[in-house]
């Protein structure tokens, strides 16, 4: 019989877990929070479920059986908007663990949660660690840092959970090197001495598979090997086409959400994972 794969939240992320762990031969049980979507999960997973875990009916039935669960969610707005924020990791987060806390079949599981390395806030570009302490002066990272602390009190003899604190991503339609050579030669209004975390998906969707079949507790980065600052990154895009360089500025914005670390992935790499994409200056690696 195969293992029953869980995805609470199909996005960028959570479908392409989805599409890699069914070709894995597990059967797939596959959410989003509106029927707009549900018929493209159709064709992605076995089951697909609508699943709104802040609404008080909310049925959470998918949870039941599963073997393993990846809780991809976030809020659907492409801008900051802080009600959205608290909805999701504020509201619905919790809701889902208490569910998780209350099945009736209770079987062993793992779950793997998606968070974000922006946590740790400005670190002054310092080497930044699953120790250093998150920046909960920032409301999105205390939402964000609260989700976590709830998720990973689920952990008993029967659930393992992890935490995987993700760079910003990049990948098939997340052309970041594009993007960025886009904004030569103009005048973009952010940091640029800071420094930023990136991963490509593919190892985000190997990540969770590897957290998956190594049973991880506790909190990992998931972040590639690129430790440049915003400044340095656009001068190496741009200098290689032959562009003039995108134009930062040197101080942060009144109420910005600053980050600003060199984020290490070395404990990840010590358990045995390794990276298809070092950088994403280097040729991107087919997905093993």
């Amino acid at each position: 019989m195969a293992k029953r794969f869980g995805v609470v939240g199909c996005g960028y992320v959570g479908t392409a877990v989805a599409v890699h762990l069914r070709q894995q031969g597990y059967e797939l049980i596959g959410t989003t929070t509106g029927p707009s979507r549900l018929a493209e999960l159709c064709d992605l997973v076995d089951h697909p479920r609508i699943l709104c875990a802040g609404d008080p009916g909310a049925d959470f039935s998918v949870l039941d059986d599963l073997d393993g669960l990846l809780i991809a969610m976030a809020p659907t707005t492409a801008s900051y908007e802080e009600d959205q924020y608290r909805a999701v990791y504020g509201e619905a987060v919790p809701a889902l663990v208490e569910a998780l806390r209350q099945r009736p079949r209770q079987r062993p599981l793992h779950i793997s949660y998606l968070s974000s390395a922006g946590v740790y806030g400005d670190q002054s570009g310092t080497i930044t660690t699953e120790l250093s302490a998150p920046d909960l002066s920032n409301t999105t990272n205390a939402l964000l840092v609260q989700a976590e602390t709830a998720v990973l009190g689920l952990n008993n003899p029967l659930i393992q959970t992890c935490v995987l604190r993700l760079g910003g991503i990049y990948g098939p339609g997340k052309d970041i090197p594009s993007f960025i050579r886009s904004a030569s030669g103009q005048p973009v209004p952010k940091n640029g001495n800071h420094i930023n975390a990136w991963v490509h998906l593919d190892d985000i969707v190997r990540g969770v598979d590897f957290a998956l079949q190594r049973r991880l507790q506790g909190i990992y980065n998931l972040v590639d090997d690129l430790q440049l600052t915003r400044r340095e990154l656009s001068n190496a895009l741009c200098d290689d086409e032959g562009l003039p360089p995108v134009i930062w500025e040197n101080h942060d914005r009144p109420g910005a959400r600053v980050f600003n670390a060199r984020v290490s992935n070395a404990r990840l790499l010590q358990m045995g994972f390794s990276l298809n994409t070092r950088s994403m200056l280097e040729p991107v690696a087919q997905l093993s």
